[in-house]
């Protein structure tokens, strides 16, 4: 993930491409009341000092915050280097929500290794809400690359189809990112581009249902991705595949190149 840190690594990561194993039953080492959410007391432990921890992984600090989840810098103990870890919320509105299949997706992602796409190390849960320990890396947002400078229409074309070439490695191997965006896209101070959080916008798609009761159990889909960048078909409740991302990415580009998205609204 971008921006600086101050843990036991320098700010220039290491970057292993191998370990895709999940971790077992990892097991917050917190205080406080264990009714409060995960992610809330996270935050604070991280905040009052770098002592926090998460199994095998010391939090260093808060790197970001959003709807979907928190993300930290981290160091893994048991590997020695830094690492970015996203945990995930529940849905507030979902009490039955079922995180088997981000888990499933996320260990999919971990076995692929691109050189533009953020690595996945480690997969796991933490009283139900799904982690993911991620490449650390320095440096800038797509969309922030965009605003620092006024940029050459070549060297935005050249940043995209790094971007594109990971949609696509993506893609061969089956899986659809659903929130494409520039966002979503870092670009590292070593000029390499990483596209991150494949298939976490359908963190609200989930099955209701008990286990192994086909005729209790049903699909609920709700909309996926961001809207200034989605397809169309996708507002109709259409199912994200490569076609959806590609039309994100072109949306995406057009911005980078015009300062602006091609649609309004």
């Amino acid at each position: 993930m971008g921006g600086t840190g101050d843990g036991p690594s320098a700010d220039d990561p290491t970057r292993v491409l191998v370990d895709a194993t999940a971790s077992a039953g990892l097991v917050p080492d917190l205080e406080g009341d264990p009714d409060r959410p995960l992610a809330d007391r996270l935050k604070e432990a991280a905040e009052r000092s770098f002592g926090a921890k998460l199994g095998r992984y010391n939090l260093l600090r808060l790197l970001g915050e959003g709807g979907m989840g928190v993300v930290f810098a981290a160091y893994d103990e048991e590997l020695d280097r830094k690492v970015a870890i996203k945990l995930l919320r529940a849905p507030k509105d979902d009490s039955d929500w079922d995180s088997s299949w981000l888990i499933s997706e996320a260990r999919a992602m971990a076995r692929l290794s691109h050189p533009n796409i953020v690595q996945v190390y480690d997969v796991g849960a933490v009283e139900g809400q799904p982690f993911l320990a991620m490449e650390f890396i320095v440096g800038a947002s797509l969309r922030e690359w965009f605003k620092a400078e006024r940029r050459d229409w070549r060297a935005v074309v050249e940043v995209c189809v790094q971007a594109g070439r990971g949609l696509l490695a993506a893609h061969e191997a089956g899986l659809v990112h659903c929130d494409f965006k520039p966002p979503n896209v870092l670009v590292g101070k070593d000029g390499r581009v990483r596209v991150l959080d494949f298939g976490l916008a359908r963190l609200h798609e989930h099955t209701k249902g008990g286990a192994g009761d086909a005729e209790s159990s049903q699909r609920t889909t709700h909309l996926a991705g961001t809207p200034g960048y989605m397809a169309p078909e996708l507002y109709v409740r259409g199912e994200p595949d490569a076609r959806s991302d590609q039309f994100a990415f072109c949306v995406s580009l057009y911005e980078g190149l015009y300062g602006e998205r091609p649609f309004r609204g």
